[in-house]
This record gives structure tokens, C-alpha cells and sequence, in this order.
């Protein structure tokens, strides 16, 4: 203990010697360091001011209601005496852990870019992907010059993607590819795994586009969940339609088949009549007892499509945001005024030195290699 308390003195006092060795360093320049600080904060201003405003518009969904079929068509099956059927007995593939991927996926980006929206001002009414190329600040027109002339040559000896979604083809462009993946940047959705609560945060520059775009958003996720859940129940009920209809008209067949034979022998009393009219009659039982259960299955199949509908509960609906999200704009200024003052700071008393020393190797090695050379000859 004795040890610890004797060193620690000796290290604050090198710490503040430091400091000392440091501030001696900066005090000449103190004055160029206050000229660099306040062009530092003046092109802080200016970039910051150039800077659009970012507005966020949070919705909330909660749980879906009726994911579980056994509730319903358990007692729909109890009614119509099917007490044996399974219902529900399939697990739900599509959970809200999947709706990132869902809004995040190409095809569903792609549907988006055509939302029509608006502008607060109502200066634009257009659709999104105008929307966003219309945003494109003077900065990002600068950078992207190289990725226009290389789309430009490319263009010419480069078919474009083929991006198939239902049985239709639509041509992704890489500026169409640009797009989507500035508008994947826009959205993001969080679900809470243990209450399976989703939140979706929409982010752009004007307050009517982006609650304009939550909206739709919202909209046509509910449109792609339900129609991922109905599917299968759409698919299996066609499939009972055309058994009910076959056995249906298998059942009229052979009940007319049995009543015209009836008719026809109803005075003959031979065994060979007697065999044939039961053989009839049992054929026309049997076929009621298949179309019967195949109605009863079609019953089942049809409230298995509305079962499977999803219920969403919009707990927070998309709303007009007045206030711009993120870091304010003072806070930027500071925050860039500051990095900015300690680069310069740390290029004085660490950067400046090194770089000496880095460009008397670099003569020497030169030096060197010159004298090898002049040897050798």
C-alpha cells in the first residue's frame, strides 16, 4: 500500500508536466489556433445550414389478432360434427420477426417508388422516386458525377436486371437499384420479440411526404402480410370447390340413375331386379355420404380464408411531424467546431513532428539508394 501511495504522486505530476509541455506548445500559436477555430466554425455553419431538416414519423403495431385458427374453426368443426378435424395445426411461417424483411426486400421497395406524394408547400405532387431524385443537394450531385459517367458507358453494353414478381417482369435499372437502396436507408422497422410489438420509423425531408409514406407503407404491409396468409387458405379452398362440384354431379348421376331403374322394375319381383336396385340405392348412399363430407370440408376451407386474414391494431397511426428529429442543428455546429479544432490541435503537437521525421527517413532512404547506385556504377 505503502508502494501505491508513493507512486501515485509521481504520476500526476508527469501527467501535469504533460499538460505543461503541451499548453507551452499551443500558447505561441494561440492566436492562429483562434483564426483556424473560427473558419472552422463558419464552415461548420455553412455545411450544417446546406444540411436539410429530417423528419420522422413513428406507427406502432401491435400484436395480430386471430393468428391461431383453433378458436373460430374449432367451434365451426364442433358445429358441423367434426369434432376429430385438426384446425391450426399448421405453424404460422410468416411471424412480425419477418416484416423488416419484408419492407427491406426489393420488390416491396420497388412498389413503393411509386407512392404519390406531396409536399407541405404543395410545390410537388409527385410520386416518390421523383420525390427523392428531386433531393439530391448540390454535394450529393458532385459526388455521384463519376457514378453517372460510369452509368452512362455501362448503360450502352449492359442489359439490364430482371427482377420477376408474379409472373410479371420489371426491369430494375442501376439507377432504378440506386433508388431503392436510398429508400432502404429511409425506413426501418423494430419488433419487440418478447410482445411481438412492431415499431416502423420513416425518415425524409418534408413533414407531408414522410407521414404520406408511413401511411402507405403501413398500408401496403398489411396488403402483403395478408395476402402471404391467405394464399394457401385461397389455394385449398379451390381445391374443395372442384371436389364439391365433381361429387355433386356424381351424387345426381347415380341418385337419377337409382330412381329411373326404380321406375322402370318397380313391378318385378326377381332377385336379379332386387340385387341390382339395392347395388343402385347403396352407390347413391355412398355418394351422398362423400358429397356431404365434401361440403362440410368446403365449409371449413371457406372460414379457414377468413381465419386467416390478419387483424391489425394500429396503436399509434401515422401522424404530421413538426418538429425535425435528429441532432439540432446548434449541436452539429459544435460538434464539427470541435473535431474539427482537435485534428488541427492534434496535427501541431503530434502530427507535425511525425510527419518531420517520416520526410527525413524518406531523404535518407533516397540518399541511400543513390549512393548503391553510384557504387554499383
Amino acid at each position: 500500500m505503502s508502494e501505491d501511495k508513493k507512486e501515485s504522486p509521481t504520476k500526476t505530476n508527469s501527467d501535469s508536466l504533460d499538460l505543461k509541455k503541451y499548453i507551452k506548445q499551443l500558447w505561441p500559436l494561440r492566436k492562429k489556433l483562434f483564426k483556424i477555430g473560427a473558419l472552422i466554425f463558419l464552415l461548420s455553419v455553412v455545411i450544417v445550414a446546406f444540411m436539410p431538416k429530417q423528419y420522422t414519423v413513428t406507427v406502432t403495431l401491435a400484436p395480430e389478432a386471430g393468428q391461431n385458427g383453433e378458436g373460430m374453426l374449432s367451434g365451426v368443426a364442433s358445429m358441423l360434427g367434426m369434432g376429430g378435424f385438426n384446425v391450426g395445426e399448421d405453424a404460422d411461417a410468416l411471424t412480425a420477426q419477418l416484416y423488416p424483411n419484408i419492407v427491406g426486400s426489393t420488390p416491396f421497395l420497388v412498389d413503393m417508388l411509386d407512392t404519390r406524394v406531396k409536399t407541405a408547400n404543395g410545390k410537388m405532387d409527385t410520386t416518390l422516386q421523383a420525390y427523392i431524385i428531386s433531393q439530391f443537394t448540390f454535394v450529393q450531385k458532385v459526388k455521384s458525377l463519376p457514378y453517372r459517367a460510369k452509368k452512362a458507358i455501362t448503360d450502352m453494353f449492359k442489359d439490364p436486371i430482371v427482377l420477376a414478381q408474379g409472373g410479371e417482369s420489371r426491369y430494375l435499372t442501376e439507377e432504378k437499384s440506386g433508388l431503392v437502396s436510398i429508400l432502404r436507408e429511409c425506413f426501418e422497422v423494430a419488433v419487440d420479440k418478447k410482445t411481438s410489438v412492431s415499431t416502423i420509423m420513416v425518415t425524409f425531408n418534408d413533414q407531408m411526404v414522410t407521414a404520406m409514406v408511413a401511411d402507405t407503407l403501413v398500408q401496403k404491409l398489411q396488403e402483403k402480410i395478408t395476402e402471404y396468409r391467405v394464399a394457401k387458405a385461397v389455394d385449398d379452398c379451390k381445391y374443395w370447390e372442384e371436389i364439391y362440384e365433381e361429387s355433386k354431379e356424381d351424387y345426381f348421376t347415380k341418385q337419377n340413375d337409382y330412381a329411373k331403374y326404380v321406375d322402370t322394375n318397380k313391378n318385378l319381383v326377381l332377385q336379379s331386379v332386387i340385387a341390382e336396385q339395392e347395388r343402385l340405392e347403396n352407390e347413391a348412399l355412398l355418394a351422398y355420404q362423400i358429397y356431404s363430407n365434401v361440403a362440410t370440408q368446403l365449409q371449413m376451407a371457406r372460414a379457414k380464408v377468413q381465419e386467416a386474414k390478419p387483424a391489425f391494431v394500429v396503436v399509434q397511426p401515422a401522424t404530421f411531424p413538426y418538429e425535425a428529429s435528429g441532432t439540432s442543428k446548434t449541436t452539429r455546429v459544435l460538434i464539427y467546431t470541435f473535431l474539427g479544432m482537435a485534428a488541427v490541435i492534434a496535427w501541431y503537437l503530434f502530427g507535425k513532428e511525425y510527419w518531420a521525421v517520416c520526410k527525413s527517413k524518406l531523404k535518407e532512404l533516397k540518399q541511400s539508394n543513390k549512393k548503391e547506385k553510384s557504387d554499383k556504377e
